[in-house]
């Protein structure tokens, strides 16, 4: 009988023994984190910014540049191994829907000018290249009544703006309806020093929603990229864009940007300015990474 015992008394504790180990194991094993590699991945995004691209060298100056000076931009960032990418690569990278070369870059245009359209598309068209282009609505607004098409001074049309957001390679981005101008008392679509942050919120929103509604009266499309006028943002404005829909943003504070799959990273995307009187070379020196 004490035989009997003993062989059941040491099964049994061998069992426990057993499960205890296999519990253990698997507690161990479950209890290690499932590290995403996708979760990890960054990538630094430079975004160039240009505004009026015009011929006549004795235009050029901070915000206007050739189109040769573009050209030979393009050219650079492609033998030194970086890929034009969109905003909406952007936007699907940070939702697990694609991944983004090693070495993404951006160009991006403010304005709205019509030389943009008349010079920068061929340009990217003939150089494989993509580019955002953030349209002021007034202005639109104003050159589609007058139906001026004038690459040394003046903006796009609604046609124009249309006929940008069918191409493959150009992506359109809300530039405000009103608020690129100085006459309004507040620099861009910045908040006024104490400006009630309600009445703030109320006329940035009506001025977005007005271009908008713009865009969809005149294109059947409508942004997904919010440019702010001279840069000019606050936590109001960021609050109230990404409200209405807006997946991005483009500042113009100047720093490489570090993209993960946060879609928050997406927010006052940092932009180099462009000025003319500095070579590719020295301009791009000091921005990109250059195979070693």
């Amino acid at each position: 009988m004490f035989k009997f015992f003993k062989k059941f008394l040491y099964a049994a504790i061998t069992s426990v023994l057993y499960c205890g180990i296999f519990v253990l194991l698997f507690n161990g094993i479950s209890a290690v984190p499932v590290l995403s590699t996708q979760a990890e991945e960054v990538r630094e995004l430079p975004i160039i910014m240009y505004h009026s691209v015009l011929k006549d060298t004795s235009r050029s100056g901070k915000y206007i540049i050739t189109p040769n000076t573009l050209i030979n931009d393009i050219k650079y960032l492609k033998e030194n191994g970086y890929t034009f990418v969109s905003i909406e690569e952007l936007i699907n990278y940070t939702q697990y829907q694609g991944e983004l070369p090693e070495k993404p870059v951006i160009l991006s245009f403010d304005d709205g000018c019509y030389n943009n359209y008349g010079y920068v598309k061929p340009i990217l068209e003939k150089y494989d290249a993509k580019a955002v282009f953030s349209v002021v609505g007034s202005y639109t607004d104003e050159y589609s009544k007058s139906n001026i098409a004038n690459l040394t001074y003046g903006y796009m049309r609604w046609t124009d703006i249309y006929d940008l957001f069918l191409s493959s390679r150009i992506e359109v981005g809300n530039h405000s309806y009103d608020f690129h101008s100085n006459d309004k008392g507040r620099n861009g679509a910045a908040k006024k020093q104490g400006e009630n942050a309600e009445t703030y919120k109320n006329l940035f929103y009506a001025d977005t929603e007005k271009a908008q509604e713009r865009f969809i009266e005149k294109t059947g499309f409508s942004p997904v990229i919010y440019t702010y006028p001279f840069g000019s943002a606050c936590a109001e404005s960021e609050q109230v864009i990404k409200e209405m829909g807006f997946k991005a943003s483009l500042s113009c504070n100047e720093g490489i940007n570090l993209i993960t799959r946060d879609p928050d990273c997406l927010f006052m995307l940092k932009r180099y300015n462009r000025p003319s009187g500095v070579n590719t070379y020295d301009f791009f020196a000091k921005i990109v990474k250059t195979p070693a």
